[in-house]
């Protein structure tokens, strides 16, 4: 099996929302006709690795030196031919089994560890699970094969994703269970929605690769594809791989696993991921601990960062509960030097102005997906799109703050309003706790397009320079507490109007207007929004 000359990517033609096996040169193909629109490897993560891979093999094989280059394969896609040729001297590093360079393992383990191929999968039990019999959720057993499409996609997304372990396992290069931002076409401009401009839409120059921090100038292939070449062992006193010590594009091949599939069955089978009959399935594979260990410092093209108390710049990871609006200021439009977001992003605004300059409006939105991991625990897979406009740099600093504003604002009243309703349903007597973290969910939910719509307000008014923002400001206060009473009055229901406090006013009135004074009141009105009372 070879990853650039065997068909095993699994992706829908927009029109026809046929399924097909393609290539990865073969995503131009008909273009003009019917062309790919999506992956469909029937798992989220196997989706957003996938894609990952496309523009990392793209980045590798074609990365345009000058913003002309990249508008002209915008507008005019190469063709399969053209593809295939930039990619065919690279197709000796993509096969999954041979005596050397084999794609994402290393060639020889000796004294491995065998395990079943389930445990490439992040999200399935580990042995610890296993042995204490806690596997509740998702069963010990219930993958035992792979083809060979699917096995090297849960190769990929392990590399790429790879949490703490166990002792001298390491994580991935941007830690256990990055964030990933991913500019796609809003689906408004027909021609422009397709899987080849998504891949397009994040592949950077050649002189923003600097901006992750590690050195062009290495020439040796192992700079780029790490199983190339014997790699640096990370056991005792060993010293992390720097940023000095790598190409840009490692970036997109991380290989922090020690890994080496066995050889799959002679007999053919069923896959238990994807459900293909008739092929070879892998069942096994080696491993060993101390792999690549990377160092600070290396920033991904497709992740934001944020500074930690010392300054270092770490790559940012789902949290529990998952992504909302108030994540938007720092995922999308931070110019932070601290809390960057993407390399991708950081240089969209130039992309969208030179296409409109060309007479393209190319809409875009952001999909933004990882893991939720702790060590070694997989406890969701979030993903989610946010929108994308163009916000003009003299303004964007001042908009940035105001998007921060509103957001925190939402937070306090979202908390405000699980507090609250707690205290609504459980008596000053009980004892009683449970999680209400989903009324906040129910909140975000509820405001989120309220939001979006009184910052594109704001920016209207700093481009107008009509100082309407505290107006703007009023309102949102209005339109939260206005939705965080319908919530309340929502579960006030359960609650009978004889249900009284220590002075004989009925709980739900005394709650209700506790809210409306948190969520009216200084902290918020003036502390986080600005306001005069």
């Amino acid at each position: 099996m070879n990853y650039i000359n065997d068909p095993w990517i699994p992706v829908i033609r927009r029109d026809s929302q046929r399924r097909e096996i393609i290539r990865p040169f073969d995503i131009t193909d008909k273009l003009s006709e019917d062309p790919f629109l999506s992956i469909d490897m029937q798992r989220p993560d196997f989706d957003g690795s996938l894609i990952q891979f496309l523009i990392g093999i793209i980045q590798t094989v074609m990365t345009p030196t000058n913003e002309e280059d990249w508008l002209k394969f915008f507008e005019t896609p190469p063709s399969s031919e053209e593809l295939y040729q930039s990619m065919k001297d690279h197709l000796q590093y993509f096969n999954l089994e041979g005596a050397q360079n084999r794609f994402m393992q290393e060639s020889d383990l000796e004294s491995a560890k065998t395990s079943d191929i389930s445990a490439l999968l992040l999200n399935y039990p580990g042995e610890n699970t296993i042995q204490n019999n806690t596997d509740h959720f998702i069963k010990r057993a219930s993958v035992t094969g792979m083809c060979p499409s699917c096995t090297g996609m849960a190769l990929y997304t392990l590399q790429n994703n790879a949490t703490s372990g166990g002792a001298g396992n390491r994580t991935s290069l941007r830690g256990g269970g990055p964030l990933t931002t991913i500019i796609i076409p809003d689906g408004h401009q027909r021609e422009y929605n397709t899987l080849w401009h998504t891949i397009w839409l994040n592949i950077i120059l050649e002189k923003d690769l600097e901006k992750t921090h590690c050195n062009r100038s290495l020439h040796r292939i192992s700079a780029i594809y790490p199983w190339t070449s014997a790699i640096r062992i990370s056991d005792t006193n060993a010293v992390p791989v720097t940023a000095e010590e790598i190409h840009p594009l490692q970036t997109f091949w991380g290989m922090p696993r020690r890994i080496k599939l066995h050889h799959p069955d002679k007999k053919t089978g069923v896959c238990d991921i994807c459900g293909k009959t008739g092929t070879a399935l892998y069942r096994a594979y080696d491993s060993k601990p101390h792999g690549i260990q990377y160092g600070e410092g290396i920033l991904h093209p497709l992740s934001p960062y944020y500074a930690d108390k010392q300054g270092l710049q770490l790559p940012v990871h789902p949290q529990p509960g998952g992504f909302t609006y108030r994540h938007w200021s720092q995922y999308i439009v931070s110019s932070s030097v601290e809390n960057p977001r993407s390399i991708n992003l950081q240089i969209l605004d130039r992309r969208l102005h030179d296409l409109q300059l060309m007479g393209i409006f190319c809409g875009v939105k952001v999909k933004v997906f990882g893991y939720d991991a702790k060590n070694m625990t997989i406890r969701c897979w979030y993903e989610t799109t946010m929108p994308y406009w163009l916000v003009p740099e003299p303004i964007r600093a001042e908009f940035e703050d105001h998007a921060n504003r509103l957001a925190e604002a939402a937070l306090q009243i979202a908390q405000n309003t699980k507090e609250e309703v707690k205290n609504l349903l459980v008596s000053e007597k009980s004892k009683a706790g449970g999680n209400l973290s989903y009324l906040e969910k129910e909140f975000w939910s509820a405001t989120e397009e309220m939001y979006y719509g009184i910052l594109r307000s704001i920016q209207e008014a700093q481009e107008a320079q009509s100082h309407a923002e505290q107006d703007l400001y009023r309102k949102w206060n209005s339109l939260l507490n206005k939705t965080s009473l319908q919530i309340f009055d929502r579960y006030a229901e359960q609650i009978p109007f004889d249900s009284v406090d220590k002075t004989g006013i009925p709980r739900k009135v005394t709650f209700r207007d506790a809210l409306i004074k948190k969520n009216m009141g200084r902290k918020i009105r003036v502390s986080i929004l600005g306001l005069s009372q």
